[in-house]
């Protein structure tokens, strides 16, 4: 539910943003992309909750269960892992959506 709520949240906030871009106003202040991000956080926390079956709060609860090493381990493949799929999402926005 929550990564409904957020999805549809984050998609109503970028097509205001959307509709004030096009309306001749700049964005130049990226102070003003915070709005956007607080529904689509709640996406990702629905989401990791659809993809691992628990409560936000039990995986919050195992992770501090793990010991320092281990959490900084995943924590670093978490971190590479996002920075690739970023990459490659970049890549296919740039290769297929600019021609």
């Amino acid at each position: 539910m929550k990564c409904l709520v957020g999805l549809v949240g984050f998609a109503a906030v970028f097509a205001l943003f959307i509709g004030i871009a096009k309306a001749g106003y700049e964005f130049n202040n990226p102070f003003r992309l915070i709005l956007p991000s607080i529904p689509f956080v709640y996406f990702c926390i629905g989401f990791i909750e659809v993809v691992t079956g628990r409560p936000y709060r039990q995986l919050a609860q195992a992770w501090m269960a793990l010991k320092g090493w281990q959490r900084g381990v995943i924590g670093t493949f978490i971190v590479l892992a996002a920075i690739v799929i970023m990459i490659v999402g970049m890549g296919v926005v740039f290769t297929y959506i600019s021609h």
